[in-house]
């Protein structure tokens, strides 16, 4: 079978999918390696971390948190699970870019079958794609990002698998006779957030691409796609980002929650009452500000990357 993307040569499948998961890897590392300093600065606030309460509730506040993360805990504590997040954001990212890159052949063959519900799905089920596979290191990661400078010896990826897997011992029920499933604490509910989130960042991608090239000339878009697509990148993540934030403030308590339920796993409703008490309906944007000065430029390197490294490929 012959694989032809676009105007570029063909291919055979097995070799558009390796150039296809090498240009989403890329595009996905070099992402997250951009913004790991604010991605756990975020993590921090979103768990409601008792030393980092005290810097929530101001854009200024993530600019301090950073520098005191430099000082008590030096340059390597910003990117503190740096590792495991290049674990799994670069599968991550290869999968979904070269599920997407299928999805939307299928889906979307010629023009007029480009509607923004098939947008939506494409973007949605390029999301789900890679989860089952990655979720277990995101979680180890956000249990390395919320450890502090409290904590007397600096964690390690081994020791927060094996803080997890004791606590999968320990529980009562289904989860004591599988611990491993402890590593998919919350998510059921980043899947729900998945749909919207991945659904919403592609479908504005897709809509606002379309535009540009309806209203610009071809000369125009040519001396300016990488800018242009930097601008609908960062829309992009703007837009799903305020619209599914509370829910991944919900998947981040869940994850964070072995730290202080390490015998069960707590529910969906449980999570919500345990931000909604103490912080009312602002408790659901706690780190937004952060979120969104993360977020904005992530998505925005991430597609111009997929797409420089697409054409890097000839695919």
């Amino acid at each position: 079978m012959r694989e032809h993307n676009g105007e570029g040569p063909r291919y055979s499948q097995t070799e558009f999918l390796i150039r296809s998961a090498l240009a989403g890897g890329f595009a996905g590392g070099l992402a997250k390696t951009a913004v790991a300093p604010l991605d756990r600065v975020k993590i921090l606030l979103q768990t409601h971390n008792a030393e980092f309460i005290r810097f929530s509730g101001s854009w200024r506040g993530a600019v301090n948190a950073l520098q005191y993360i430099a000082e008590t805990q030096g340059v390597r504590g910003l990117y503190q699970g740096h590792t495991l997040t290049l674990a799994r954001a670069v599968p991550h990212a290869a999968i979904g870019y070269t599920v997407y890159e299928k999805v939307t052949t299928w889906l979307m063959p010629t023009p007029e079958y480009q509607t923004s519900l098939r947008r939506l799905a494409a973007g949605a089920i390029t999301g789900i794609s890679a989860m089952p596979f990655t979720y277990p290191f995101e979680l180890i990661r956000v249990r390395l990002a919320v450890e502090t400078a409290q904590a007397t010896i600096r964690p390690t990826p081994w020791s927060a698998i094996r803080g997890i897997m004791a606590e999968g011992r320990s529980s009562t029920g289904f989860t004591g006779v599988v611990p491993f499933l402890h590593f998919y604490r919350g998510f059921t509910v980043s899947l729900l957030g998945t749909v919207p989130y991945r659904g919403g960042i592609f479908l504005v991608w897709e809509t606002l691409n379309a535009q540009a090239r309806s209203s610009l000339s071809p000369a125009t878009l040519q001396a300016n796609q990488t800018r242009i697509h930097l601008v609908i990148g960062a829309i992009a993540g703007t837009v799903s980002q305020i619209s599914t934030y509370p829910l991944e403030v919900i998947r981040r308590t869940q994850q964070a929650s072995g730290k202080g339920s390490p015998d069960r796993m707590i529910g969906f409703l449980e999570t919500v009452r345990s931000i909604w008490v103490p912080a009312g309906w602002r408790g659901f944007f706690t780190g937004l500000g952060i979120g969104l000065v993360k977020q904005v430029p992530m998505h925005a390197i991430s597609l111009t990357a997929w797409q420089l490294a697409k054409k890097a490929l000839n695919i």
